[in-house]
C-alpha cells in the first residue's frame, strides 16, 4: 500500500491537516529549544549574580548592590531593585514588592510554554478531523464506483489514519516538554525567591540608619 513510499510522502498523503501539524511541530521544537536555553542560563546566571550582589552588599552596603542590579538587569536585580525602591515604606510593603516581582519573573519563565501545552491538546484532535475527513472521502469514492469490497477504500483509509498517526507523534512530545518545562520553571522561581530573601534584611536594615546606605 505503502511501498515505496518515503516518510515525506506519507505525510503529503495525509492532506492538510498534516501539513498543520507539520507547522505545530516545528513551533514546538522551537519553543522547546528557546526554553530550554533560557532555563539553563537563568540557573547559572542566577548564581553567579547572587554571589556578586551578596559581596556588593557586605562590603560596600544596599545602595552598591543597587547600583550593580542598575548595571545588570536580571530575575535576581530586579526583585532586589523592587524592594530597594520601597524600604522607607515598611517590612510588609518590602516584601509585597519583592514578591510582586518574582510572580512577574515567574511569568517571563513561563513564557511560551503556553504555546507547546496548547499543541499538545490541540494535534490530536487536528489529526483525528484529519482521519474523519479522509475516511468520508474514502467512502464517497467506493459509493462513486459502486463498490462495496473493503480494498475499494483500504488505501483511502490508510491514507486518512497518517493523519491520526502524525497528530499523536505532535503531541506526545510537546505535552511531556509542557510538564516538564512547567516544573523547571516553578522550581526556578522558588531558587529565586530563596535568594532574594537573603536580601530582604540588609535592604530593611538600611532603613534604620543602617551604614547600608
Amino acid at each position: 500500500m505503502f511501498e515505496g513510499l518515503s516518510y515525506f510522502d506519507m505525510l503529503l498523503k495525509g492532506g492538510i491537516p498534516v501539513l498543520v501539524l507539520a507547522l505545530f511541530s516545528l513551533i514546538s521544537i522551537a519553543v522547546m529549544l528557546e526554553r530550554f536555553w533560557t532555563y539553563r542560563n537563568f540557573k547559572s546566571t542566577l548564581a553567579l549574580f547572587c554571589v556578586r550582589l551578596k559581596s556588593s552588599v557586605n562590603d560596600s552596603g544596599v545602595a552598591s548592590g543597587a547600583a550593580l542590579c542598575e548595571a545588570e538587569p536580571s530575575a535576581l536585580s530586579r526583585v532586589y531593585l523592587s524592594g530597594y525602591n520601597v524600604r522607607g515604606a515598611g517590612r510588609d510593603e518590602v516584601l509585597r514588592s519583592m514578591e510582586l516581582a518574582g510572580r512577574a519573573e515567574l511569568a517571563a519563565l513561563e513564557r511560551f510554554v503556553g504555546i507547546i501545552g496548547t499543541i499538545g491538546s490541540t494535534a490530536p484532535f487536528i489529526g483525528l478531523f484529519g482521519t474523519v475527513v479522509g475516511i468520508i472521502h474514502a467512502f464517497g469514492d467506493m459509493s462513486g464506483i459502486g463498490t462495496a469490497g473493503p480494498a475499494a477504500v483500504a488505501d483511502g483509509i490508510a491514507e486518512a489514519l497518517v493523519a491520526t498517526a502524525a497528530g499523536l507523534f505532535v503531541a506526545v512530545p510537546a505535552v511531556i516538554a509542557y510538564n516538564y518545562f512547567v516544573r523547571i520553571a516553578a522550581r526556578n522561581a522558588l531558587e529565586l525567591e530563596a535568594r532574594a530573601s537573603e536580601f530582604v534584611v540588609p535592604i530593611l536594615g538600611s532603613d534604620n540608619g543602617g551604614a547600608g546606605q
